[in-house]
């Protein structure tokens, strides 16, 4: 069948420079999301396409401010958003998932990003998220519950060293439990992630590296469930 639909939306955003490392900005937006192909068909496996999809609607805004010195950048922000029709994907069964329009729904919360250089050796670099998520939709046993698939808790860390010729990264990624469906009866565990990656460049332009991730061997599975690779090492 056809299905013609005109969807509007509107941006707009404001930063104010109170001095000149300092920095007060500020976003607001009303947006529309039509669904993707993904997921309106699926992919004939573990995601089942729903074509009966509405089109997402949301308001949204968010305001903080950057601070920006020579070697050190830090920005901050708080973050709204309000939707409606919202398009989620869901855990219906052990084997499958699949998007559906929860209807209406908030999130909420804040986010921090850092990074710092020392020299042309070291770099740092961080962010924590922290969201509250409520489902706002018309069933009175979903109401009040955590939207599926949206952790609490976010970390992220790097460090990056150059040596001459030989750069080595580490990155660490912690995210917080979250659930698979709508009720938050299945559950994902939260999760350690241990990265490094080494690499050295030889001569006539050639490199080699060596990237371990999830050295730690953790047992982690993706948003629909499914079990994500352990221990792995790549050469290059």
């Amino acid at each position: 069948r056809n299905s013609t639909r005109n969807l509007a939306s509107l941006r707009s955003g404001i930063r104010f420079d109170i001095s000149a490392p300092l920095s007060l900005k500020a976003n607001i937006g009303r947006a529309h999301r039509a669904p993707s192909l993904f997921e309106l068909f699926g992919d004939r496996g573990g995601v089942i396409g729903n074509s009966d999809l509405l089109p997402e609607k949301g308001f949204t805004w968010d305001a903080g401010f950057r601070f920006d010195a020579d070697q050190t950048t830090l920005e901050g922000a708080y973050f709204n958003h309000s939707y409606m029709n919202l398009i989620q994907f869901v855990h219906p069964s052990q084997a499958t998932s699949r998007p559906t329009n929860i209807g209406r729904a908030r999130a909420w919360g804040v986010e921090v990003t850092a990074m710092h250089r020392l020299g042309e050796i070291l770099e740092l670099s961080g962010s924590y998220t922290y969201q509250r998520t409520e489902d706002r939709s018309e069933i009175p046993h979903f109401q009040g519950n955590q939207l599926p698939n949206r952790a609490p808790h976010v970390v992220f860390g790097s460090l990056n060293a150059g040596l001459g010729s030989v750069n080595i990264a580490y990155e660490y990624t912690f995210e917080d439990g979250s659930f698979l469906d709508q009720a938050n009866r299945k559950s994902l565990d939260a999760r350690h992630i241990h990265n490094i990656r080494l690499s050295c460049k030889l001569a006539a332009g050639a490199t080699v590296g060596l990237d371990a991730r999830n050295i730690g061997n953790t047992q982690i599975a993706d948003v629909w469930g499914y079990p994500l690779p352990g221990r792995t090492l790549f050469i290059t």
